[in-house]
């Protein structure tokens, strides 16, 4: 059955080699086991790939020589949706881990230039909410240009889609600077209500779904795909911390007033915008029972077992 979708999308391009790009190529090394003709290809930024080179990118680049994954280089923020036509046009299929690191209007720019490219198959930089469901005006401009990404996808038939929705990071909700867990402070700080929810997957989960997604047959495409590691309210996620540590977590909820007005005073805090759009109650969790790991009994990573391999002082 994996016969016929390996050889139509035997040469796959992963774009960008960061966190959630590392973990795309070992999902998709582990589908190569039983997928021996599909050939990896990884773009990198120039300056990721330069002649003095990082210890870090250094170590990167070693790891995927190791792989047998190829590299090649691009400049999304220099280069023309034409000038990247011409670089992704051998490809049969790509998977788009780039980020928003390129600045507005990049990723439509990619998007654009795949089908420019006639490439077969996509799969966009969609691994976050549910963008349909939060539609225009969230107040992230990057949101708005994912749903310009899928309009234009929508728009034709000549390159086949697929989007992964994936919920937020599940290392995200930790960070400091995302202000709503506080360890040391035995604190959640819930944005909106308490009752809102959150879906959350690990990039090395998404990095495996994906690619037994890509595979799956019959093929899927032009499909919205739902997965998650875990899907809980704050106060669910509340409740889960004081039973790690041992020690009670209050829960100060945040009103989403509170929230804008945060992010009206303080216009260069990217955060307080960001912090204001998750304050909603659709859009950003689904059931575990909609999504694709939960229908194929699939084991993710929930907030147990990712506090437990992630441990932090308390």
């Amino acid at each position: 059955m994996h016969h016929n979708v390996q050889n139509t999308f035997s040469k796959i391009l992963i774009l960008g080699a960061g966190e959630l790009g590392m973990a795309m190529i070992k999902g998709f090394l582990k589908q190569r086991e039983t997928q021996p003709a599909t050939s990896l290809t990884v773009l990198l930024r120039p300056s990721s790939a330069d002649s003095n080179p990082s210890p870090g990118q250094t170590l990167r680049l070693q790891q995927l020589a190791c792989w047998q994954v190829e590299t090649i280089t691009a400049d999304f923020s220099l280069q023309t949706a034409e000038e990247l036509a011409a670089v992704f046009a051998p490809y049969d299929a790509i998977v788009n881990c780039s980020g928003f690191v390129g600045g507005a209007g990049t990723q439509l720019k990619i998007s654009q230039a795949v089908l420019l490219a006639g490439v077969k198959r996509f799969f966009p930089w969609q691994f976050g909410v549910d963008y349909d469901v939060i539609g225009m005006g969230s107040g992230q401009p990057v949101w708005d240009e994912q749903l310009a990404v899928r309009q234009l996808l929508r728009s034709q038939q000549q390159t086949s889609w697929v989007i992964v929705s994936t919920g937020m990071f599940t290392s995200f909700l930790f960070e400091d600077s995302f202000g709503v867990v506080d360890i040391a402070g035995h604190k959640v700080r819930a944005l909106g209500e308490a009752s809102y929810a959150l879906t959350l997957t690990t990039p090395e989960d998404i990095g495996l779904l994906t690619a037994k997604i890509f595979f799956d047959y019959p093929l899927i495409e032009n499909q919205v795909i739902f997965i998650a590691g875990d899907t809980l309210t704050y106060q669910q996620l509340t409740d889960r911390l004081s039973q790690h540590y041992g020690v009670r977590f209050s829960l100060e909820v945040i009103a989403k007033e509170r929230l804008k007005a945060l992010a009206e005073t303080s216009p260069a805090d990217g955060q307080a915008a960001y912090r204001l759009a998750f304050a909603r109650p659709d859009g950003l969790a689904w059931p575990l029972s909609d999504t694709y790991n939960g229908r194929h009994g699939i084991q993710m990573t929930d907030i147990r077992r990712w506090l437990a391999e992630n441990k932090r002082p308390c």
